[in-house]
């Protein structure tokens, strides 16, 4: 007889993900903006993206889903925090499409990270995107040729540049 009690349903939303390794407790249920001390008012950014924007950085980090997680990226806002999560996301699903199609949330880490000099990396960033970038191209075979052919060469400038 099973005397554990019945599992918690997961909450509406996108799907939870793993809490990265380099993250403190307390930060998981915390947002962007109380992280880096702003008060976004509702509605402060506006209609469209910046909508979502705003929306995004007053979401506590677990609800973050991979189309928060692109724009998020790629208004390099809340990297400390972003970049941590997106390499989680990817290392179970390489090419997540966020909003704009199979490896969208891969371009926009490649490009929130080559906005900040190396020595700024995380402990364990590079060998995670390591790990995602090899993820990332056993997987390429399943995309449109068109897709593929874009993210090939997006893997092969993070080769060069980032050595994954």
């Amino acid at each position: 007889m099973n005397d554990s009690p019945p599992p918690t349903p997961l909450p509406p939303g996108p799907p939870p993900f793993l809490m990265p390794p380099d993250f403190p407790s307390d930060v998981w249920e915390r947002s962007l903006a109380d992280l880096e001390g702003r008060a976004v008012e509702k509605g402060a950014f506006g209609l469209g993206s910046t909508a979502w924007l705003s929306r995004a950085l007053v979401s506590p980090l677990r609800q973050l889903g991979a189309p928060e997680l692109r724009l998020l990226l790629s208004a390099g806002r809340g990297l400390p925090w972003t970049v941590p999560l997106a390499l989680e996301r990817l290392l179970r699903e390489p090419l997540a499409a966020a909003d704009y199609g199979p490896g969208a949330l891969l371009t926009a880490l490649f490009a929130a990270l080559a906005e900040l000099d190396s020595d700024a990396w995380g402990a364990g960033w590079r060998e995670r995107l390591t790990r995602v970038a090899d993820g990332a191209r056993a997987a390429l075979p399943v995309l449109d040729p068109s897709a593929r052919a874009a993210l090939e060469a997006d893997l092969d400038v993070a080769r060069e540049q980032f050595g994954v």
